[in-house]
């Protein structure tokens, strides 16, 4: 019998098996947690208790030892008053007074300690009021007495009002200790009780918790059997156990999931039964067809290899032009190298020659302007000459006394003489430079023209051999793609020759796969025999 669907979406609430240990677990942690929250709480009341106790006896045993020091205090100012002499004793008396107030003001002190501790006025405050009143004036009758000498000692008229006082004072610290211990007390008993309310929640906590784990693991092994029992007939090949699990939790799904599986193999089993004969009936066919298509494509194969033969003889012939066209045109490269450097040497060249033209038609202006200068010298010359003349016709007109003047004029016409004869010679050579200069001016004009013209054959030779240059690549690149298409085609035909051959290995081997699908099919047959569906 099939179990009823168990959908996520459904609107019953599902009892997972999370949910149910989850529950289990969850009561024994709410009552450890609540447990641990009770026993935090009493824990810290307890030790807030404590600590009140530990101030509050350490304030008040303080405020008490104050006040004990301000009674002996005042006494002792009331025995030094005995001790003092007339004139001393209002003196004395002063100090008296001063400690009647520093023990009222401790009195108040340790009374509102007490109060603010306990939360209830000190017991017996006013005996100790009435008792101190009395103590003070009696102390102070006494030191009155010691001033006039009429009076008692203040010790007769104090000693029994101090003794009380004291004993006032012992019996607050009594209250103090009493108090302290009630409080002790009822600390303790709030520890006790927060210890029993513990135990208690920790028993109910384990106590729902176990029951809530029994319940949950008897109900797990009851489906878990039907679920093994479902399963291990499946594993014998019985189709037809399904588990019968009705909880909504895993297992239930669980449950659902299996019998829809153990449905959906018997359907399978069926199909599987039907496609086996199927498969038998057309793997026979496939034989038949495979046999032929064997046959056809050895025959493709046998043709493709004369094919590929061809083609290999065809791409070596393209490939013996192709390197044929690669050497002419490095050949073809190597001279337009050498044409374009003759072209920039001859352009080199010009330019020199220019340059050249350029700085010889300088050296002619140059000579120019040396020539000029030279026939400013020779002027100067022949004026020095002139001078050393006039100055030789004046020597000799002055007589004796222009003898040695006339020795100078010689001189200076003899170096006069020398400047001109100088001056002709440069001339005469400066002459024959600026014929030389012309002369070199023409020559290097003509050796411009021609090397102008030897550039400019070079330039149309550089023209020619580019044209030529880009043909033969041309020529080139045509070739290589034409051996590079005759090796593809060399290579397709190798492939498909290679193509058929495998095809021909693949046909066998699909051949003697047909076969071993019908044997498979015949022992699918016989496997699936053996489930009960």
């Amino acid at each position: 019998m099939e179990n009823p669907p168990v959908e996520p979406g459904h609107r019953r609430f599902r009892f997972t098996l999370p949910v149910q240990v989850f529950t289990a677990v969850g009561a024994v942690v709410v009552a450890l947690l609540t447990t641990g929250t009770v026993a935090n709480g009493a824990l810290e009341l307890v030790h807030e208790a404590d600590e009140e106790m530990i101030a509050a006896e350490g304030q008040l045993s303080e405020s008490m030892i104050e006040l004990r020091d301000a009674l002996w205090s005042s006494r002792a100012a009331s025995l030094r008053i005995d001790a003092a002499t007339r004139g001393q004793a209002a003196a004395r008396i002063d100090d008296l007074k001063a400690s009647f107030a520093v023990f009222e003001e401790r009195l108040a002190a340790f009374t509102s300690d007490y109060a603010e501790t306990f939360g209830e006025p000190l017991p017996s405050v006013d005996l100790v009021q009435q008792t101190w009143e009395g103590y003070k004036a009696a102390a102070l009758v006494d030191g009155t007495a010691k001033i006039t000498s009429t009076g008692a000692t203040s010790g007769t008229a104090t000693g029994g009002f101090g003794v009380t006082l004291d004993s006032q004072l012992g019996e607050f610290s009594r209250f103090v200790d009493q108090r302290l211990e009630d409080r002790l007390a009822t600390t303790a008993a709030q520890a006790a009780s927060a210890q029993r309310m513990f135990v208690i929640i920790t028993v109910i906590g384990l106590a729902g918790g176990i029951a809530a784990g029994v319940v949950v693991a008897r109900r797990i092994r009851r489906n878990s059997a039907a679920l093994k029992d479902a399963i291990k007939a499946l594993a014998d090949g019985d189709l037809t156990v399904e588990p019968q699990v009705r909880s909504r939790d895993e297992m239930g799904e669980m449950a659902h999931l299996l019998t829809q599986a153990q449905s959906s193999l018997r359907e399978t089993m069926a199909g599987v039964v039907s496609s086996a004969v199927t498969v038998a009936a057309a793997a026979e066919e496939l034989s038949a067809a495979n046999a032929q298509v064997s046959a056809g494509s050895q025959e493709t194969s046998a043709r493709a290899g004369v094919v590929a033969n061809a083609a290999d003889e065809v791409n070596r012939s393209v490939q013996a032009v192709a390197s044929g066209a690669e050497q002419m045109g490095a050949s073809i490269k190597e001279i337009s190298h050498h044409a374009n450097e003759a072209s920039r040497v001859a352009a080199q060249a010009t330019s020199v020659a220019e340059s050249t033209n350029e700085k010889i038609g300088r050296l002619g202006a140059s000579s120019q302007e040396i020539g000029d200068v030279i026939k400013v010298i020779s002027s100067i010359a022949e004026q020095t000459n002139l001078l050393a003349l006039n100055a030789t016709i004046e020597a000799a007109r002055a007589g004796e006394a222009g003898k040695g003047f006339a020795v100078v004029a010689g001189e200076v016409k003899d170096l006069a003489q020398e400047t001109a004869k100088a001056t002709e010679e440069v001339a005469r050579r400066v002459s024959a430079i600026q014929e030389d200069t012309g002369g070199a001016v023409e020559a290097i004009g003509e050796i411009s023209a021609i090397v102008k013209q030897i550039n400019d054959f070079q330039l149309t030779i550089a023209s020619a051999v580019e044209e030529q240059t880009a043909t033969t690549a041309e020529m080139s690149r045509g070739v290589a793609e034409a051996a590079t298409g005759s090796g593809d085609i060399a290579g397709s035909i190798s492939s498909v020759a290679q193509s058929s051959i495998e095809a021909s290995t693949t046909l066998e081997q699909m051949g003697a796969s047909v076969a071993e699908l019908a044997e498979l099919s015949a022992d699918l047959r016989a496997k699936v025999a053996t489930f009960t569906y």
